[in-house]
């Protein structure tokens, strides 16, 4: 009995890394479609690495913050039509879109 609900449970577990993995890597790119009205090219619109993931930067934090401020189940892409690009200092790179 003990081996079966070890078994059970390492399936369960695979699985669900599985379908994990595949909700998060599929669940994003339509994001750059619809993003590029807004000047998106690739992930690195909203993301630190070009295969996107966690690591924001500005624009991808602002959307966070924007779910979490419209008590919003998911990003809608939609909002970044009212993103404003944060004022740079002298001396800092300007991020590119």
């Amino acid at each position: 009995m003990t081996k079966k609900l070890i078994k059970i449970s390492i399936a369960l577990l695979i699985t669900a890394a599985v379908l994990s993995s595949a909700l998060t890597t599929n669940a994003y790119p339509p994001f750059v479609r619809k993003a590029q009205k807004f000047g998106a090219k690739d992930c690195l619109f909203c993301h630190k690495e070009a295969e996107g993931g966690e690591g924001w930067n500005d624009r991808g934090n602002w959307l966070i913050a924007e779910k979490e401020k419209r008590k919003a189940d998911a990003i809608d892409v939609e909002w970044l039509a009212d993103y404003k690009e944060p004022e740079k200092k002298d001396g800092e790179k300007k991020e590119k879109p």
